[in-house]
């Protein structure tokens, strides 16, 4: 069969073989050789495609198919280094969208198939052989998987290595980016929470079998991994949960399933002064306290916050990401609602995919720019490093106008030297909070680049709602896509 990772990563062990994983990886699997994953991710996503040879006869003007009786290999097991391996990617995915709608004995989907794999043995190169080093490393981290609930010294793992001590140390920290004592704890970690989820779990039991001495250190070091104590872990299905985020944490939990909770926002509105910020922060603050909240759930923006949230309840700091993705897959996790955003993912990705095909048959190759006003100042919103950004640019597959910075998150212009936007659609963010805004947003359409802009002349400007923070939940992911769907229909 041929497996195909698309997400996650960890090593694939075959035969006593350790090999890495990660995204965009094709391994060729020959027999019926027992199979072992070891993630190093929270889950992983892969197509499978499952080659049988047949034999074709012809006996009294009628064809017959059998199962032939030898089976040769396309290939020895091993990972493919194919030469259009991202063309490979879409046709597999396209097959597997296709086959959902159809029998996997269409012919048009057996098409698919055999044209697929018709292509890959004049591609293929000789298998690449990892390093020596590197096949060691591996090699003792599927040591690590299989014996983590017994005590390990580091100079079995060094020898399985082929390695000293000390060099294996500083190899494993240089692959990994932590020691082989972190990874090790975080295996044994990672074992313990699905004993957690069992009934009536003692945790004196657990550390045991996952190979912790002590219980109390069991506790804190599970609590340093993930945030809460494993005690709380076994009931994070039912916390009562506040966040503090300017990044709709709220939202996030609310399409997780999590209907009741409260949200802090401490963003600094710069209209308001540094008093006037504080004396809200204060109102919020006794809010929370009255909520009475088990678990607080809070961005990096409030880390100044920290140590007047934890004495309202033990808070979860989550650690800085542009990528939206990360920080509803870890609000999942932080409440027992992991399969929920997996579910999400996939029904948003399919959504996504409908939009793209539908805003190329309208949109085409015109060209979208956002901006914003904000602080006096006409900001424009760049091709990366945000979710609004990722999706339309990247998923979405949006050309860009000429005024949208390719390498930068946003760039500004002051109202009075404002250039004139190349674009063939204009979306403005247009959240006044002040008259100051009202009155920036006026002077900005009496200017005299605003009615060069092609956009403004073919009347293809569009007032968005706050897009840019919405798009940091799945429901303002969704809503994006609806109001693309509904302008362009």
């Amino acid at each position: 069969m041929v497996l195909v990772i698309t997400q996650g990563k960890g090593i694939l062990c075959i035969d006593n073989q350790a090999l890495p994983i990660k995204p965009n990886q094709i391994f060729y699997l020959v027999g019926r050789k027992p199979i072992e994953v070891m993630l190093e991710s929270d889950f992983i996503e892969f197509y499978v495609l499952v080659i049988r040879r047949v034999t074709f006869s012809k006996t009294k003007g009628g064809w017959h198919c059998t199962n032939a009786a030898t089976d040769p290999s396309l290939f020895q097991t091993s990972k493919l280094q194919l030469k259009q391996g991202k063309q490979h990617l879409e046709r597999i995915e396209q097959l597997y969208e296709d086959s959902q709608s159809k029998s996997v004995k269409d012919p048009s989907i057996q098409l698919q198939f055999q044209s697929l794999i018709h292509v890959m043995p004049g591609e293929v190169p000789e298998p690449i052989e990892l390093e020596d080093a590197s096949k060691g490393i591996d090699q003792s981290i599927t040591y690590m998987y299989k014996h983590f609930n017994h005590k390990i010294k580091l100079e079995t793992l060094s020898d399985i290595a082929g390695l000293t001590p000390t060099s294996y140390s500083r190899s494993f920290k240089k692959s990994k980016k932590m020691s082989p004592v972190e990874y090790l704890n975080q295996i044994r970690i990672d074992a313990s929470k699905e004993l957690l989820q069992h009934d009536d779990p003692s945790i004196k039991d657990i550390s045991a079998a996952v190979g912790f001495g002590n219980e109390f250190y069991f506790s804190r070091m599970f609590k340093n991994s993930f945030g809460i104590s494993p005690t709380m872990y076994m009931k994070r299905k039912q916390l009562k949960v506040a966040t503090a985020s300017c990044f709709r944490f709220q939202d996030c939990l609310r399409d997780l399933g999590v209907g009741n909770s409260y949200e802090l926002n401490g963003y600094q509105h710069l209209e308001l002064g540094v008093e006037e910020n504080k004396r809200q922060i204060e109102i919020q603050l006794t809010e929370l306290r009255k909520y009475e909240p088990e678990l607080i759930i809070a961005d990096y923006r409030h880390l100044p916050m920290y140590n007047q949230l934890k004495l309202i309840a033990p808070t979860v700091m989550m650690d800085f990401s542009m990528d939206w993705r990360a920080y509803y897959g870890r609000i999942a996790e932080l409440v027992g609602r992991e399969k929920e955003a997996q579910q999400t993912f996939s029904q948003l990705d399919l959504r996504v995919k409908y939009t793209r095909d539908a805003l190329m048959d309208t949109i085409g190759l015109q060209s979208v720019s956002v901006i914003r006003l904000y602080s006096e100042k006409i900001r424009v919103h760049g091709m990366i490093d945000h979710p609004l950004s990722h999706l339309l640019y990247t998923e979405l597959g949006l050309k860009p106008g000429s005024c949208v910075p390719l390498n930068e998150r946003t760039k500004e212009y002051a109202v009075e030297i404002i250039p004139s936007f190349d674009t063939d659609f204009l979306l403005i963010d247009k959240r006044l909070t002040s008259q100051e805004e009202a009155n920036l947003y006026n002077s900005m359409l009496k200017g005299t680049s605003w009615d060069a802009m092609k956009a403004v002349q073919n009347n293809q400007v569009r007032v968005i709602s706050n897009w840019i923070s919405m798009s940091w939940a799945p429901s303002g992911q969704n809503q994006i896509l609806d109001d693309l769907l509904q302008w362009h229909a």
